[in-house]
């Protein structure tokens, strides 16, 4: 699609070559931004405790750009098949008029939302976890540059989602390239471990941070309705002041009062994982594969 707007023609490799250099710029650009801000240049008021590691620092690059390939070549069939018309893509943001627009969105996240939460359940399942989830679990205390640290086959299982609903339900080009594009923006924000928006319907960064920490809680994508509704949930202030996790795991933009000032009480969580259940958790992670 991509390629049409550029000018050039649709073949198999032009779309790798954008996928991948495209993804390499955007990868590095997004990520290496939200690191300086947040663990650089405001590590100071974001992460006063972080040190950097440049050894895990390079670990989580490499499978940054490992994925970034694989999921290149494992995406290019998608593009092609828009490119040549078999998709129900379509350009014209009017052509169907407002109401569908508005409509085919909804349906579009209900749709996507549903499947990663299902998919990526299925990816914390042992034999799937140990051979593609794996990689991305690596860091419990996670970095900007974990965003896009995944075996190729993870990263893509959780992307195809958003890539078949074109190919069954009309919907807007423009609708697809922005989902794409915030898709990325999201993945860095949900991992530089601070929170900017509270509260408890979308899947905040903390959400995600829990979800490093405790393996098998907050699978959702951008809501946190499924979690709630299976009952694998957790709260990020109720955690933080249940006092549980080191205070590294978890910031927020502006900071939350200290856990011994304020009276809030840690309530009751549809997702409670036992000790034996994160000492169990973290020998899996740290076992060789």
């Amino acid at each position: 699609m991509l390629i049409t707007l550029l000018g050039l023609e649709e073949t198999a490799l032009n779309q790798f070559l954008l996928l991948f250099f495209g993804g390499l710029v955007a990868y590095f650009g997004v990520s290496g931004l939200s690191y300086l801000i947040f663990f650089v240049w405001g590590r100071r008021y974001f992460h006063p405790t972080y040190v950097a590691d440049s050894a895990v620092l390079r670990d989580q690059m490499k499978w940054g750009v490992y994925g970034t390939i694989g999921n290149a070549v494992l995406t290019v069939p998608f593009h092609w098949g828009i490119a040549n018309g078999y998709s129900q893509i379509y350009w014209d943001p009017m052509e169907r008029g407002l109401p569908y627009l508005l409509l085919s969105i909804v349906l579009y996240l209900a749709f996507t939302e549903t499947c990663v939460y299902w998919v990526h359940r299925a990816l914390h399942r042992p034999w799937l976890f140990k051979h593609i989830h794996k990689p991305h679990h690596k860091w419990r205390e996670s970095t900007s540059f974990v965003s896009m640290a995944f075996h190729p086959l993870d990263s893509f299982a959780q992307a195809v989602p958003t890539h078949i609903f074109a190919f069954f339900v009309p919907l807007n080009a423009w609708v697809y390239l922005v989902v794409l594009a915030f898709i990325m923006t999201w993945t860095v924000m949900i991992h530089d471990r601070v929170t900017v928006v509270r509260g408890s319907i979308v899947n905040t960064c903390n959400h995600h941070s829990l979800h490093h920490w405790y393996f098998r809680v907050n699978y959702g994508q951008f809501f946190t309705f499924w979690d709630k509704l299976m009952g694998t949930w957790m709260d990020p202030e109720a955690e933080y002041y249940r006092g549980k996790i080191p205070e590294s795991v978890m910031r927020w933009a502006p900071p939350l009062p200290p856990r011994s000032a304020s009276t809030k009480v840690a309530t009751a969580q549809a997702a409670m994982p036992s000790e034996a259940d994160v000492i169990a958790d973290t020998q899996t992670i740290t076992e060789s594969a």
